[in-house]
């Protein structure tokens, strides 16, 4: 069990979650290494979202309540670690 005031805690959770998703075939093994690589590059910003990325998010946005015919497609670490934050996704934008 890891303690709740370890420093990364949450990073470790997350990498816990991930890893018992291989198992049930969620998660690839190569969705832990790419899970990783995301980490290494937030070590590397500090953390923080870009001005970039917070401007392509609101245009990814714009886009899926626009397009005619929205369509949401994850990989498996989205599906293990945001299943209700997409399922919410898919009902405000009525994506299929």
């Amino acid at each position: 069990m890891i303690p709740i005031t370890h420093p990364r805690y949450r990073s470790l959770v997350t990498r816990e979650r991930l890893a018992s998703y291989t198992k049930t075939g969620i998660v690839s093994l190569e969705g832990l290494t790419a899970h990783g690589r995301g980490e290494a590059f937030d070590y590397l910003l500090g953390e923080e979202t870009t001005e970039s990325a917070l401007r392509a998010e609101k245009v990814a946005a714009a886009l899926l309540l626009s397009a005619s015919h929205p369509v949401i497609s994850v990989n498996g670490n989205t599906a293990a670690l945001a299943a209700q934050e997409i399922a919410d996704l898919q009902r405000a934008s009525h994506a299929r």
